[in-house]
């Protein structure tokens, strides 16, 4: 079996051999010292006493030459990171047999897609779960936005000693959040249970202090879903508990536009609205408040809304006592805190 390491780490083992040798080691004191059987260093020796350093040296690795040269690797990689899209599959999926259809397609070299893995990973690419991006997203107005907007608004709440604070709505249904469970090797288990529509619907806000040093988490749930009022009435519950100005970050729907929601936050000067781009909410913190508490209710199974509500309530404790759980929403989104 030919020993691990590289040719010129091995090439360097060799040349080690014949220092100690020279030194006055025996063969087998030499083996033992570079892990190696006494048979190879005595090859070694002999190599070195017939041609010197060049003996030594390392020779390329007997085998079949590559089907795919480094360039063509090279040129692989720029096709794959041009997504599937510009290859023309309707999916933005990069899997091994349209990995494989690529190959021959265009460089006439036919590989079966269970061996397409190794050209990726000698790419370092690797398999992995990839983020959901809308179709109507303008990235160049999200880059501008994280660029320019951004900045002015942080500014401006530094300026003001103003809370920054993030909000976001979501919905619990009482259908089981199923991660994983154990079953037999080969047989998929299947997850059985009644589609019930009713929810838990709940908004949140991540308060940041004005010195950036403290998040403070406020968490309402409904078991209807909210209108334009509940958003009034929790901006209102917000002022009530949070002293000084404050700037409020939200997204772009339906419900924050509502006119009733317009109209109060003109009469309240003491709180400013901006806007997240549109399609963007890996830009809010707030949405990873949403991921600690599927995670939380991860493999459950409520049978009620009062008893999904209790897991939920728990949730929120846990959170609110946990200052790394709530700065890792932030540092968990794509908002450039740094």
């Amino acid at each position: 079996m030919r020993p691990q390491g590289t040719p010129q780490q091995l090439e360097k083992r060799r040349q080690r051999a014949i220092v100690l040798l020279k030194d006055g080691k025996t063969p087998a004191a030499v083996a033992r010292a570079l892990s190696a059987s006494r048979s190879s260093v005595l090859r070694w020796h002999d190599a070195f006493q017939q041609n010197g350093l060049a003996g030594l040296r390392a020779r390329p690795i007997p085998g079949c030459p590559p089907r795919l040269s480094a360039n063509r690797k090279c040129q692989l990689e720029r096709l794959l990171l041009q997504g599937p899209l510009k290859a023309g599959y309707k999916t933005d999926l990069w899997t091994l047999p349209r990995i494989a259809k690529l190959i021959e397609r265009s460089f006439q070299v036919r590989y079966h897609p269970g061996h397409v893995w190794k050209i990726l990973r000698a790419l370092h690419w690797s398999c992995q779960k990839p983020e959901r991006r809308a179709h109507q997203r303008n990235e160049a107005a999200i880059a501008h936005w994280k660029r320019y907007v951004w900045p002015q608004i942080r500014g401006r709440a530094a300026q003001l000693e103003a809370h920054l604070v993030f909000l976001d709505e979501s919905g619990f249904l009482l259908i089981p959040n199923v991660k994983r469970t154990w079953a037999p090797q080969g047989r998929t288990p299947v997850i059985r249970y009644w589609f019930n529509h009713q929810k838990i619907s709940a908004i949140n806000a991540l308060a940041v202090s004005p010195k950036r040093r403290r998040i403070a988490l406020y968490l309402q749930f409904r078991q209807r879903s909210f209108k334009g009022i509940d958003v009034k009435n929790f901006l209102q519950y917000l002022l009530k508990h949070i002293r000084g100005p404050i700037i409020v970050l939200w997204d772009r729907g339906r419900i924050h536009r509502d006119q009733k929601v317009k109209m109060w936050c003109t009469t309240h000067p003491r709180l400013q609205v901006e806007e997240f781009p549109g399609y963007a909410p890996e830009l809010n913190p707030a949405e990873y408040v949403w991921c600690q508490a599927d995670s939380a209710l991860a493999n459950s199974d409520p049978e009620e809304l009062g008893e999904l509500k209790g897991m939920l309530v728990t949730t929120k404790r846990r959170l609110r006592r946990s200052q790394d759980l709530l700065w890792s929403c932030i540092y968990a989104s794509d908002l450039p805190w740094k």
